[in-house]
C-alpha cells in the first residue's frame, strides 16, 4: 500500500473528513475541524489519492526544535481511519510511514489502532467498554452496580427534574465555575464553546441539564451523536448536584430515551463514578 505525508496546510479536507465519516473506526475526534480547536498544529497520513486510509499527526515542538507527537487536550483517542479492513499489516505500515522528522511521541489511540510491533513512539490504547443501546431498558441497566440505584434514589427524593436546552456558554460558565479560573482551565472553556458551536452547527448534538425543584442548576452535559455513537462531549455537576445524584439522573433520561435505539455509548462514561 501507499502511504504518504501530507503536511497541514496541503490537506484535502472534504477528503479527509469523508474519510473519518465514513471509516469503520471513525469517531467525532478525528474531524478537521475538531483537531483546528485542540491540537492546532497537525499533519497527515494517508493512503490511496482518495484517502481510503488517514492517520492525524498532532504535533508539538520540544525545547530544542524538534516534533514529537503530542496527544491533543480534550481528545481522548485518535486512530489510523480506514474505510478498508484494520487488519494489522494495514496498521502497522501507517505507523512505519510516519516521518523521520517526529522524533518522539506519545499518543492514545483506538485499540484497533495500536501496532503490533514496537515504535519510537509511546502507543497506548484507549480503555473503555461499550454499552449497547439496541435492547430493552431492563437489560442495558441489568448489571449496574446497587451505588447506581442509590444515586437514583436521592434524585427521586430531591425531585429533580430535567431541564431546558441552553446556549453552550451557559455550560462552559458553568463548568468554569466548578474547576476555578486557571490557565489551563481558560484555555479550556474557550476551547469547548467552539467545539459545541462546530457540533451544533452540524445539527449533531445539543445540551442536557438537572435542575432542583427550585430551578438552580445541577448538572449538565453536551451530547454528540456521531458514528452510531454517543459521546458525552463536557459533562459538569455542583457539589449540590453530586449530594442529590444529579448526574445519575441525567444518565438515566438519557438511556431510559435511548432504549431499543441501534446506539452505542462508553460504559464509564455513564457509570465511571461508581467504577473507581
Amino acid at each position: 500500500m501507499k502511504i504518504r505525508f501530507v503536511p497541514q496546510e496541503e490537506i484535502d479536507i472534504q477528503l479527509y473528513d469523508s474519510c473519518v465519516h465514513y471509516a469503520t473506526n471513525g469517531s467525532i475526534f478525528g474531524y478537521h475541524w475538531f483537531l483546528n480547536n485542540t491540537a492546532r498544529e497537525w499533519d497527515l497520513l494517508v493512503e490511496g489519492d482518495n484517502y481510503v486510509s488517514a492517520m492525524p499527526l498532532p504535533r508539538t515542538k520540544s525545547w530544542w526544535g524538534r516534533n514529537r507527537l503530542t496527544q491533543p487536550r480534550l481528545i481522548p483517542e485518535l486512530g489510523v481511519y480506514s474505510v478498508k479492513p484494520l487488519s494489522p499489516k494495514r496498521i502497522q505500515a501507517f505507523w512505519d510511514a510516519v516521518p523521520d522528522h517526529f522524533r518522539s511521541g506519545k499518543l492514545t489511540v483506538e485499540p484497533a489502532s495500536v501496532p503490533s510491533k514496537d515504535t519510537r513512539f509511546d502507543v497506548e490504547a484507549a480503555s473503555g467498554s461499550a454499552l449497547f443501546l439496541n435492547q430493552a431498558y431492563e437489560k442495558i441497566t441489568e448489571d449496574f452496580p446497587v451505588s447506581y440505584a442509590t444515586e437514583l434514589a436521592k434524585a427521586q427524593l430531591a425531585n429533580l427534574r430535567p431541564a431546558q436546552r441552553f446556549k453552550p456558554e451557559h455550560l462552559a460558565n458553568f463548568w468554569l465555575e466548578q474547576h476555578g479560573k486557571t490557565a489551563d482551565n481558560e484555555w479550556t472553556y474557550h476551547a469547548m464553546q467552539r467545539l459545541m458551536y462546530q457540533v451544533l452547527h452540524r445539527g449533531w448534538g445539543g445540551t442536557r441539564a438537572v435542575e432542583s425543584a427550585e430551578g438552580e442548576m445541577l448538572a449538565m452535559s453536551f451530547v454528540v451523536y456521531s458514528h452510531s455513537r454517543i459521546f458525552p462531549l463536557f459533562t459538569v455537576q455542583s457539589a449540590a448536584g453530586k449530594a442529590v445524584g444529579a448526574l445519575t439522573y441525567l444518565w438515566e433520561n438519557l438511556l431510559q430515551g435511548h432504549a431499543n435505539q441501534p446506539l452505542k455509548i462508553k460504559r464509564e462514561d455513564i457509570l465511571g463514578t461508581f467504577m473507581m
